[in-house]
């Protein structure tokens, strides 16, 4: 058995305070992860029942274990123990799934690594993590292969979908391996994974998650909000390496449902997977929903009578895409809050008053809540205060003391997010206090993309701002001040997007630039850019746009 390094792990002074009000949340010391969200559903009869889908395969619950169990014999082989870490970058296909299972059954921990992120960022997350051995997919591996000579943990590259020349196939891996397998001793406290988010800074945090913790919020969320069960088909397009994406894995497992899986979204895609494979539960960024929303007569084009239910979380949910929801597919859409680090905890409700369906809805039921002041003193309804909260998971960091610190004051997990409470007890969001921006259910922040403007050698400063969108809620715009002797031109728009394409990841460069002088930024009396006036004046020149 491997050994994590005490430092590692989160400073005992800095460690939420949980609370467990709920029978759903009481659980067991021994669990382990591949049994509970796995091994229980066979041992319940219902091995021969689909597990996923995806495109026009139809795995079951035995022929998943079977997977499941190979691939964790093939790992022990290469020599992952309990403890070891291990990467996965892939699109959302059955591999993630079942690389995830199978470090769980022996222990292992898996490291969410997002298919977009290029090279550097791989090779911080490797380095980071001491992971021995990385699962990719074929058409993922180019930007791993870039950083490999960096990676001195990394001893196994194990490689999905097509052969690669000189690396591991999964295929060959696995083909000998037995489909009988020992799993390894667990407990609540051993770890799930560990997932990265970038702050302000740009410099990503890694966010280590217990099982407990995991199965307590998938419990509550489950038995509150989706209320799935094994009748269910589970379609939820987010990347698996994205914190809401990676809970439909969990909840599949925790149900027994059937998750469908689709790699490539699309409106038309997704409308076709509801209707063919009778998807019952969508869950989806609010992007996502309004590019459904885009496709006229939607509604009488497919049979989307088994769709129930839609979750949407990632970025605020606007009224009016719920309310339309509503009326054109008959559909609630639950507008749920929650991070990497702290699970769903706050979300709206079926059947609530419509004029409150643009706040973020109440705590989900075990959840302790405080709206407090820059002090730490709690503030009354009406007032404007931080969330703070406790629940029966926390806020973990990965070799990140000064995140750990930051974000839990005397037991209560700070958010960080300013919300107001209102008289019927809804939570009202005002804002964040950092400069992250939400865009298509992804948290880019502004700072790591300006990094990767300064790098080019034509850019003299940068300032990087939400910007309105209709579809993806936000999109970044960067206001470029050039150096002197470049002349500003649409071409070059699109040579310092692509440079930003290559420096991060893709998903990350600014859609819309605007060159601007130096002197028209507004500045505080030091020198420094005041952002937060750039936001103001795009808000107001896109709503007197659209007023036009």
């Amino acid at each position: 058995m491997s050994v994590i390094p005490g430092e590692y792990l989160p400073l005992n002074d800095f460690l939420p305070d949980y609370i467990y009000p709920l029978p759903e949340v009481r659980l067991p010391q021994d669990i382990n992860a591949c049994q509970l969200f796995l091994d229980k559903h066979i041992l319940e009869g219902r091995g021969d029942k689909v597990a996923i889908i995806y495109m026009d395969q139809k795995i079951s619950f035995f022929e998943l274990q079977k997977k499941v169990n190979q691939f964790a014999n093939a790992l022990a082989s290469l020599g992952i123990e309990k403890y070891d870490r291990v990467m996965i970058r892939m699109p959302n296909r059955p591999e993630f799934v079942i690389g995830c299972l199978a470090c769980w059954r022996l222990g292992a921990i898996p490291v969410l690594t997002h298919h977009l992120i290029q090279s550097d960022e791989i090779v911080f997350r490797a380095n980071d993590t001491e992971a021995k051995a990385i699962l990719v997919s074929s058409d993922t591996f180019p930007a791993v292969k870039e950083g490999l000579d960096r990676c001195p943990s990394l001893r196994s590259v194990m490689i999905a979908k097509d052969r690669i020349d000189n690396y591991l196939f999964l295929d060959d891996l696995i083909q000998n391996q037995s489909d009988q397998c020992v799993t390894t001793e667990t407990t609540k406290n051993d770890w799930l994974r560990i997932i990265y988010s970038s702050g302000t800074t740009g410099k990503p945090k890694g966010i280590i998650s217990a099982i407990g913790d995991m199965v307590a919020g998938i419990n509550v969320a489950n038995r509150y909000l989706l209320h799935l069960t094994e009748n269910d088909v589970l379609g939820s397009p987010p990347a698996f390496t994205f914190a809401f994406g990676f809970f439909s894995i969990l909840f599949f497992g925790i149900s027994g449902c059937t998750l469908n899986i689709i790699e490539d979204f699309s409106a038309e895609n997704m409308f076709k997977a509801i209707e063919n494979n009778r998807i019952s539960v969508l869950r989806c960024v609010p992007t996502g929903l309004r590019m459904m929303l885009n496709m006229k007569d939607s509604e009488k084009k497919y049979d989307l009578r088994s769709l129930r239910l839609c979750q949407s979380s990632g970025e605020v949910l606007p009224s009016v895409v719920a309310k339309e929801w509503k009326s054109r597919f008959g559909v609630t859409v639950l507008n749920s809050l929650g991070s990497a680090e702290l699970n769903s905890y706050m979300s709206t409700h079926v059947d609530m008053p419509d004029e409150k369906l643009d706040s973020l809805g109440m705590p989900v039921p075990g959840v302790d809540y405080r709206l407090v002041d820059s002090e730490f003193k709690e503030v009354p309804a009406g007032t404007p205060g931080e969330l703070i909260l406790r629940a029966p998971w926390g806020q973990l960091y990965w070799r990140r003391p000064d995140a750990q610190m930051k974000s839990v004051k005397n037991g209560w997990n700070r958010t960080g997010l300013i919300f107001e409470v209102d008289a019927d007890g809804y939570f009202w969001f005002k804002g964040r206090d950092d400069d992250m921006i939400v865009s298509s259910g992804y948290k880019i922040p502004g700072g790591e993309v300006e990094q990767a403007l300064l790098s080019n050698e034509v850019v003299h400063e940068a300032a990087v701002i939400p910007s309105p969108d209709p579809i993806r809620g936000n999109i970044v715009k960067a206001f470029i001040v050039l150096k002197r002797g470049c002349t500003p031109s649409d071409d070059l728009k699109e040579k310092l997007k692509n440079h930003v394409k290559g420096k991060i990841a893709p998903y990350k460069y600014p859609r819309e630039i605007e060159f601007i002088d130096g002197n028209a930024l507004p500045r505080t009396t030091t020198g420094k850019i005041q952002r937060f006036l750039l936001r103001d004046r795009e808000i107001q020149m896109k709503l007197s746009r659209k007023s036009i």
